[in-house]
């Protein structure tokens, strides 16, 4: 038996081994296709980005085109001067006027390529602007080349092929590798009838000087054909990882923001903000915490002690802030027990929750901020978010509004229910209570007089005390209240009388 389960742990060891090289393998094979050009390309037109990318292109050769342009004019001026420094300045001129010339014109050709709308809207400028500017630079070498050896029968070797070459293939704005090389072999081809038939007609080993130079025009192209490559597939990686930076950093700041809109939701802006500073601070601590102990080998019983201690919240925090001039509404749906035993659980939660988004809104409305629903119960108060001189008649407005609300309600899905509402102005505690699920609420004498107003108040109808009404500044007629609330013992013990809204004075 023992054997048994000495080959089963050997079995079990070696698959685990197996399985890890495995995945090093395949991380290995992921990270190397992340450079291969094939692959970016089939990435980019996956992800739709090809456009993009080729407008991100566009501007990087504008870049680029204004670098070659600057060293386009630092050759033009230094070639000059060298120029002037010969001992036989005789046929120096008419090389300065050239290389001038030459550099004139190819900065007004490329210059084009400086106006995005127009380069947008005509793709062909780019290509025409970069042959352009190429054949006056091969027309400038090889013409100074055939003209001294015509006119004063002595032969100068071109000087601009290579760079001509390494300008297409580094600083044209010629997009993708196609039309490069095809711009780099018409120039290898111009070179090299320039060597059989100018620079080679008097040599006598013709052949071995034009292979010579076909072969490092060859090199040329291919090292900038590798260059394009190369520098395509640097482009292409950083594009990509920074659109995924870019959509992670969104991801990251909407669903901050669905966790701020989240926490708003429940608890008031300012203890919101000292409870998530309470939580950073938590979570720094703990991985301070964490450091220390990660140098330390402890026991397993050790371990799992700290780990509940980690997860173990503050008890010594608390979040309690007092608020005074504040307006609580209490309200309950009237024969709501009743359509418990009589109506489809379904159908009873479908009629809640309409009715408390109807609620919800209303709140939002008129700045009252909800608290919490206890089973048909719905409370909340105005004023304690910010302060509001009206947070009396708020609190009434909208006590009328849901009675308004719930006879809709009833008319619609046909049901037996109203409302029964009672207001009352005073002072508040507010504040989080909770170790593992934190619950916002609020606790005074005189949320818990706004609560028997409710209690003992009429159906349909906005039952008041009177130091809410006193803060309505006479706006609403009113009446009496009810003889329950007289009789209430709680609200006898605080001297409350109270007294039922009719209707908005108009």
């Amino acid at each position: 038996m023992n054997s048994y389960f000495d080959s089963a742990i050997e079995y079990n060891r070696t698959n685990t081994i197996n399985l890890a090289h495995s995945n090093d393998q395949s991380q290995s094979f992921s990270n190397e296709k992340n450079w291969e050009w094939s692959y970016l390309v089939r990435k980019c037109r996956n992800l739709e980005l090809e456009e993009s990318y080729d407008l991100y292109m566009r501007r990087l050769r504008v870049g680029y085109l204004s670098l070659f342009i600057f060293i386009q004019l630092q050759v033009t001026i230094t070639h000059t001067l060298l120029l002037l420094t010969t001992p036989d300045i005789t046929f120096v001129y008419v090389d300065m006027a050239a290389y001038i010339a030459s550099g004139v014109v190819i900065w007004l050709i490329l210059s084009v390529n400086f106006r995005s709308e127009l380069v947008s809207k005509h793709g062909w400028v780019v290509y025409v602007s970069s042959w352009l500017a190429v054949c006056v630079m091969v027309l400038m070498d090889i013409g100074l080349n055939v003209y001294h050896a015509t006119s004063h029968n002595f032969i100068l070797n071109p000087i601009y092929d290579a760079y001509t070459l390494y300008a297409i293939y580094m600083f044209m704005p010629v997009p993708y590798l196609l039309q490069p090389f095809v711009l780099g072999s018409a120039v290898t081809l111009c070179y090299i009838i320039n060597y059989i038939f100018v620079i080679t007609s008097k040599e006598d080993n013709q052949m071995h000087s034009i292979l010579n130079e076909a072969i490092y025009l060859s090199c040329v192209n291919l090292l900038g054909i590798f260059f394009r490559l190369m520098r395509d597939i640097a482009l292409r990686t950083t594009f990509l990882d920074r659109r995924q930076y870019v959509e992670e950093n969104l991801l990251l700041r909407y669903a901050r923001d669905q966790e701020r809109s989240l926490l708003l939701s429940i608890l008031p802006n300012q203890i919101a903000d000292r409870l998530q500073e309470d939580v950073k601070n938590r979570i720094e601590r703990s991985k301070q915490q964490h450091q220390q102990r990660s140098h330390v080998d402890t026991q397993r019983t050790t371990d799992s002690q700290n780990l509940k201690r980690w997860r173990q919240p503050d008890h010594g925090t608390l979040f309690i802030e007092p608020h005074e001039d504040v307006t609580v509404l209490y309200a309950d749906v009237v024969n709501y027990t009743h359509l418990t035993t009589t109506l489809d659980v379904k159908k009873l939660v479908e009629a809640l929750h309409d009715l408390f988004v109807r609620f919800d809104i209303a709140s939002e409305e008129y700045n009252v901020l909800r608290i919490k629903f206890l089973g048909d119960c719905y409370y909340c108060v105005a004023g304690l978010v910010s302060p509001n001189a009206d947070h009396a008649k708020c609190c009434v407005d909208l006590g009328l509004r849901m009675i308004k609300d719930i006879r809709d309600v009833r008319e619609k899905r046909h049901l037996n229910i109203d409302m029964r509402i009672g207001v009352h102005s005073g002072d508040v505690l507010s504040g989080v209570i909770g170790a593992a699920k934190w619950q916002f609420d609020i606790w005074s004498k005189d949320v818990d007089i706004a609560n028997r107003l409710e209690a003992t108040g009429a159906t349909g109808r906005v039952h008041v005390s009177q130091k809410t009404l006193s803060l309505l500044d006479g706006e609403y007629f009113f009446e009496d209240g009810t003889e329950k609330a007289r009789e209430d013992p709680v609200l006898q013990k605080h001297g409350i009388r109270s007294f039922l809204i009719k209707s908005l004075r108009l």
